[in-house]
């Protein structure tokens, strides 16, 4: 298994998607998986230390866990197979150890939100991996969506519609531009 860290979240130009970046943490491999739009959106709001609110979907099986007496302990991007890539959550309970199925993007979310590891296997890393310089990932404008997300959310809390209306149309046309990239 590689340790890997979450460097970033970007658009992909040319399918017009959002890709997790993963860097190994001892040697020079990027790992880009494609995600949603959605997931991408939580993973920079985690990734940025940002909060909504209202709980967001990692939110809610982090705090689901938690009552449960459920910890978990690391995430690992397990295997790629007809470019789908697959991850288990590994959980310690009080039955023991267990792991779940789940979509890399909800591992790494929930486990940036639980400041756990990420592995990636081998055969993975060696599959899919791009060896290189990151100033050859293009950077995209989710963080400043993510941001300004936030502060349409706390203009909406506040009653400013006016404000709100302006964030909302800012964020569109950020998202739009995104998709044209």
């Amino acid at each position: 298994m590689i340790a890997v860290e979450v460097t970033g979240v970007s658009v992909c130009p040319p399918y017009q998607g959002y890709v997790v970046i993963l860097r190994e943490k001892e040697g020079e491999r990027w790992l880009p998986i494609f995600i949603g739009a959605a997931e991408a959106q939580a993973i920079s709001l985690l990734l940025q230390d940002l909060h909504y609110s209202r709980p967001l979907t990692f939110d809610l099986f982090h705090s689901l866990l938690r009552v449960s007496h459920a910890q978990v302990s690391q995430i690992t991007v397990t295997e790629l197979k007809d470019n789908t890539f697959y991850a288990l959550i590994d959980l310690k309970t009080t039955n023991g150890d267990q792991q779940i199925d789940a979509r890399p993007s909800d591992a790494i979310a929930l486990a940036l939100k639980s400041k756990v590891p990420i592995m990636v296997a081998d055969e993975v890393m060696k599959a899919a991996a791009i060896i290189g310089d990151r100033s050859e990932v293009q950077p995209s404008s989710l963080d400043e969506i993510a941001s300004l997300n936030k502060q349409l959310q706390q203009a909406l809390e506040t009653e400013a519609y006016e404000e709100a209306a302006r964030l909302r149309d800012l964020i569109k046309e950020l998202e739009k531009k995104e998709h044209l990239r």
